[in-house]
Order: C-alpha cells, then structure tokens, then sequence
C-alpha cells in the first residue's frame, strides 16, 4: 500500500483541478479524525480520504465516477477496503464498513464546511459547529451537500453536533493546504 504522501503524489498527478485537490485533503483530514476517534488505522483512513475522487480528472459520469477510481487503485495496490470505500462513496455498492460509512458522510460535510468558510471570510476559524449546524437546516444553502449522507454519521454512533465538530476541527488542522 502507498503510504499518505505517495498517495498525495498520484492525486497531484491524476488530478488536474487544484479546487478539487482540496477537497480531497479536506475529506482526507476528516478520515484520519474519525479513524482516531474509532481506533482504526489513521494513515490508511487518510488515504481513503485522500484517494476518493481520483477519476474526476477523468470522467465527470456518475455511472463511471468511483468504480474508474477503484479499478485504478487496485491496479496500484492499494487495499481492498479502500477500492470497496470509493465505490461505495459513489453509491455503487452498499457502504457496509465502517470506513464505507465514514467517508460516504465525510465526502458530503466536508462541502457543508466550505461554504460556511467562504462566507465568514474565507476562512475555518470564523466557523463554528454551531454555524454549521444553523446551515445544514437550510436547503438552499450549499444545496449540493446532501444532507441525508451528512446524516449517515448516526449510523457509526456519532451524532450531527459531535460528526460536524471532528470534522471541522479536522479541516482546521489542513487550513492552509486547503485555502481555507
């Protein structure tokens, strides 16, 4: 398996949108959090994180979008459990891990986090828990973060307060390699 920073490496190379690069760290972050939080490996939760949408550079189709993705990973090695995480992150197939789960919902808030930054200045630390929490009620607001993915957090034990919370904490740790 490649570790964090070689897998930043082929991101950087796959993947030509610098917005999107971001993103991806910014899930990646969220990943590694909640991989504390459950005990589980944090550098390969990262790279779970870090990985997800690497075909986007590729193909924008969601019939093709996450499975490209899986079947390039596996053909560089990467574990099992993280090609299964991508694809099911893309909905095609049933998240079934608790990795599946986790980044299923981190993908989504991660979105919701953004948009709160960039109207408080572009930036995470005039963001609070509790703006994101105001936000996430209103539907047009960042209408592309599925709030019902967002929700899924409840399925790993995690309430809606205490999921936003590591991951915005999460998103701080990143700040400046994401712009935010």
């Amino acid at each position: 398996m490649m570790n964090y920073s070689q897998a930043l490496d082929l991101v950087r190379k796959k993947v030509p949108q610098e917005n999107l690069i971001r993103h991806m760290i910014a899930v990646s972050s969220i990943m590694k959090a909640l991989a504390v939080r459950f005990h589980e490996p944090q550098e390969k939760w990262a790279c779970a994180g870090l990985v997800h949408d690497i075909d986007l550079g590729e193909t924008d189709d969601p019939a093709q979008h996450g499975k490209l993705g899986a079947a390039w990973l596996e053909t560089l090695g990467f574990e099992k459990d993280i090609c299964q995480a991508v694809k099911a992150h893309a909905n095609h197939i049933p998240c079934a891990s608790l990795m599946d789960k986790a980044l299923y919902a981190a993908d989504q808030i991660s979105g919701l986090i953004v948009a709160c930054a960039l109207v408080k200045d572009r930036k995470l630390e005039n963001v609070s828990t509790k703006t994101v929490l105001k936000r996430f009620k209103e539907k047009r607001f960042a209408a592309g973060a599925n709030r019902e993915s967002i929700l899924t957090c409840q399925s790993f034990g995690l309430t809606l307060e205490d999921f936003t919370d590591i991951a915005l904490n999460a998103m701080r740790e990143v700040s400046k390699e994401i712009g935010l």
